[in-house]
């Protein structure tokens, strides 16, 4: 059954090639063999086309490992940048942290300064108003030192300069804010009282306990301005002590600045080069995705390609089988066809036979009886012999076979000894026979022309059929020589698809297994990306650390700046202070008659309400142009307070004030 279907499918694919089913089996082949050459080519174009797609495969590859040496060189080089910046930062904290804790060793020792002497109050105030309240207390000690020396020198007291410096204060103490006010009266308030006390018991003293009054003020104001002296010989060297460390900040600051440079610089070349990496890299994924759907749709062809070449293997293998049934089925029908020739041979000769007999009959009465009791018996005997003669040559070309065979294959001993004893029987056989027959041709003298004629007959004929048999042997030869030509080419052809399907599915796992590596790849750089970008958030932040650290340098260099100029304000209202009490010593000199018992009451009642209206009537006229300084100081001022901070307000204001009034006085003209 299965025989028959493969048959029907074949002729059905030839129907559907075009080629008639009652073709002969050469054409057939023939037909075979030019679809197998086709299929062939085909399979060759396929495979050259294979290897042109695995040479631009290969070449791609080595471009994407190109790109991820350079990309490996940039991440180390990336990474050493990144090491270098983050050992800087390192330094620069390590660097902060020391000058911030040496700043609050300092704060904490100045705070322990104003705990012991009793200035509990200063200790929450900035280092500004620190250094303002020491410098005014400065300059409120050299005041009081020089009032004695020149009490001794002009014999007069300096009570007057106390109350007109006390009034002075005071009337910059109103103009000061109500939070300023309670530490000015604390720089002046230990002076107040002692003036006080010290007028009221000139007024009640006679003249002849001045001078005992005199040396206790002097020993006082001596023990004052030593203990001023001591402050400020320790607020000097508490200036000195942070502008050295101010000094030592701006230098380390300009020591990193080109380097902090550097790093931006650095920082921004990465993120270029971040960026130019993510574009190539997205263009390389793409080129990658491209290439894997092509690489794909290929596969597919080539499986599909496959799949057809199986189909067409199958189908040739069904014809192969197909065409050997038929050779088979040719072979028993030829055998056959030899079998039913023998028959009608051995039929045909007693016939043959019986002519002859007929032809050579003589035509005498007795002949014919002699004819008549003769003819069954010859007839009978010459069938018999005929037909010996024939199983004798069956018999020897069976022999001969036999030994053909035997020469091939070599058998055994035993059974080629057994073959020539059933030989040699046979030859003893057919002698008897021909003994036999020699005995009746002497009986029948007659019929042994009859037997040369019919042996000449057999001869011929045995000669035809030798000869039909060598060319149909002939044939058989050259059509198995053909078909094994045909199925050697056939196995070679199908082992050669088989190494080339193995082939194809060693290219087809490199191909899945490359395509395994390169989204492995991908997910690599994805990584790679998302490190970068942390990266690059966390130099971000150091980058923003960097410029507040920066930026709380520069305040503090500003306010150090800002320091340094009011010391040099405060320094110059000293000395115009000192040269306001020396005027004002002057004027009183001049103005009042030398009375030494009734001038220290007047000068202690007149001034303090003479002072106001004198500098009232001085005011009016240099009213304008002081405006005109004050506007400016106070211009200078606002532009200096927008770049410090908003603590250092309350001590700048403070500072100009005193600056304007001393300002004031400084301008006042001199008595005539």
């Amino acid at each position: 059954m299965a025989e028959t279907e493969e048959l029907q499918q074949i002729s059905m694919w030839f129907s559907e090639e075009g080629l008639s089913p009652d073709a002969s089996s050469e054409a057939q082949l023939c037909f075979l063999w030019r679809s197998f050459q086709q299929t062939t080519s085909h399979l060759s174009a396929v495979s050259k086309d294979l290897e042109a797609h695995r040479s631009q495969h290969s070449a791609e590859l080595a471009e994407v490992r190109k790109s991820l040496e350079q990309i490996r060189i940039f991440t180390e080089q990336k990474k050493e940048l990144a090491q270098e910046i983050q050992d800087e930062n390192d330094e620069l904290r390590e660097q902060l942290q020391l000058f911030m804790s040496h700043q609050d060793a300092q704060m904490s020792e100045v705070a322990k300064m104003l705990y012991n002497e009793g200035l509990t109050e200063l200790i929450p105030s900035s280092p500004s108003e620190q250094v303002a309240y020491l410098l005014v207390e400065r300059a409120s000690l050299l005041g009081k030192s020089e009032d004695p020396d020149k009490l001794t020198v002009d014999g007069k007291p300096s009570n007057s300069v106390e109350a007109e410096a006390l009034r002075v204060c005071q009337s910059s103490h109103k103009r000061a804010p109500r939070h300023l006010q309670s530490k000015w009266k604390k720089i002046f308030g230990f002076q107040k009282g002692p003036q006080s006390k010290h007028i009221i018991s000139e007024e009640k003293r006679p003249l002849t306990g001045q001078d005992s009054s005199l040396e206790k003020e002097c020993c006082r104001l001596e023990r004052d301005l030593e203990e001023g002296s001591r402050r400020l010989a320790m607020a000097h060297n508490e200036i000195r002590r942070l502008t050295d460390q101010l000094e030592s900040a701006h230098f380390t600051q300009r020591l990193y600045e080109p380097e902090l440079e550097s790093a931006q610089k650095e920082v921004e070349q990465l993120r270029y080069e971040v960026e130019k990496l993510k574009k190539y890299e997205m263009v390389e994924l793409r080129k990658a995705k491209e290439l894997n759907d092509r690489l794909d749709l290929e596969i597919r062809t080539l499986r599909n390609r496959v799949r057809s070449l199986d189909a067409e293997k199958r189908s040739l293998q069904q014809t192969v089988a197909s065409l050997q049934g038929e050779l088979r089925r040719d072979e028993n029908s030829l055998q056959d066809q030899e079998d039913t020739e023998m028959l009608e041979i051995e039929r045909l000769e007693p016939a043959k036979c019986g002519r002859i007999f007929t032809r050579d009959k003589p035509t005498g009465p007795t002949q014919q009886l002699m004819d008549k009791e003769k003819t069954p018996m010859d007839k009978g005997n010459l069938a018999l012999i005929l037909a010996k003669i024939c199983s004798k040559e069956s018999h020897l070309q069976h022999q001969r076979h036999l030994q053909e065979k035997r020469q091939v294959s070599h058998p055994d001993k035993s059974v080629i000894i057994q073959e020539d004893t059933t030989s040699k029987t046979e030859n003893k056989e057919v002698q008897t026979d021909l003994c036999q027959e020699n005995a009746q041709s002497k009986v029948c003298p007659n019929c042994q022309v009859e037997c040369e004629t019919l042996k000449k007959e057999i001869c011929e004929t045995l000669q035809c059929l030798d000869k039909q048999r060598s060319k149909y042997h002939n044939a058989r030869e050259k059509h198995k020589e053909r078909l094994r030509l045909a199925k050697q080419v056939f196995d070679d052809e199908t082992k050669w698809r088989d190494e080339r399907i193995k082939s194809l599915e060693h290219d087809l796992s490199l191909c899945s297994h490359s395509l395994a590596k390169e989204k492995e790849f991908v997910l690599c750089i994805s990584l790679q990306n998302e490190k970068l970008l942390v990266e690059k958030r966390e130099l971000l932040e150091e980058l923003t650390e960097e410029e507040h650290k920066k930026n709380t340098k520069l305040t503090a260099a500003l306010s150090k700046s800002r320091v340094d100029f009011l010391e040099m304000e405060n320094k110059e209202m000293g000395h115009r202070i000192a040269h306001l009490s020396k005027h004002l010593e002057r004027s009183l000199q001049t103005s009042q008659p030398l009375d030494l018992t009734e001038e220290p009451r007047k000068t202690s009642q007149h001034i303090p309400a003479s002072l106001p209206e004198f500098t009232l009537r001085v005011m009016p006229s240099e009213e304008s142009e002081n405006q005109d300084l004050s506007d400016s100081i106070q211009a200078t001022t606002a532009k200096q307070t927008d770049t410090t901070a908003s603590s250092h307000r309350s001590t700048a204001e403070l500072s100009y004030l005193n600056v304007t009034i001393m300002q004031r006085f400084s301008d006042l003209p001199n008595p005539p």
